[in-house]
Order: structure tokens, then C-alpha cells, then sequence
């Protein structure tokens, strides 16, 4: 792909296993994209999540940055609301 447009994006979780779980929640997207138009790869530094964003122009830039940060709200709030209710993020 020839990148024409790029972003980085660094956040920083709760703890190392809520950025574990939300980091392989998105994996499968990342390997998947119906369209050819962008790339995102995902790496876990400790609490930190990095997703590099690369794309053919600025509106595939954008539709796959929006596309993941509301994911990431999605997965931020559900475990979220796991911590408050004391659930494990674990399956047993």
C-alpha cells in the first residue's frame, strides 16, 4: 500500500489485562478490511494500546479513525461498567 495519509493514536487503559482484552477484541478488525483503502495495525505496550493508521487518502483516514474510536468507546465503557459492578474481565 502506498500510504498517503497516516495517524498514530496512543491510549492508555485501566490496567494491562483491560488493554490485553481490548486489544484482542480488535484484532479480527485489523485483518479483515473490506476495503483496500486503509491499514490499521494494533500493539499492546503494557497499558497502552497504539494503533497506526495508514490510508490511500484523508477520507479513508478518517472513516478508519472514526470507525475505531468508537470501538474503543464501546470496549472502554463495557469494561467500565465491569469494574463497577466488581466483575472479573476474565472468563472463568
Amino acid at each position: 500500500m502506498i500510504k498517503k495519509a497516516s495517524a498514530v493514536i496512543q491510549l492508555r487503559f485501566f490496567s494491562e489485562e483491560e488493554t490485553e482484552i481490548i486489544e484482542r477484541a480488535l484484532k479480527p478488525e485489523t485483518e479483515t478490511s473490506p476495503r483496500h483503502r486503509s491499514k490499521v495495525q494494533v500493539t499492546r505496550e503494557g497499558r497502552n494500546l497504539v494503533l497506526e493508521f495508514e490510508a490511500k487518502d484523508t477520507t479513508a483516514l478518517r472513516a478508519s479513525v472514526n470507525s475505531y474510536i468508537g470501538w474503543l468507546q464501546l470496549l472502554n465503557d463495557i469494561c467500565k461498567t465491569l469494574r463497577s459492578h466488581s466483575v472479573s474481565l476474565r472468563s472463568r
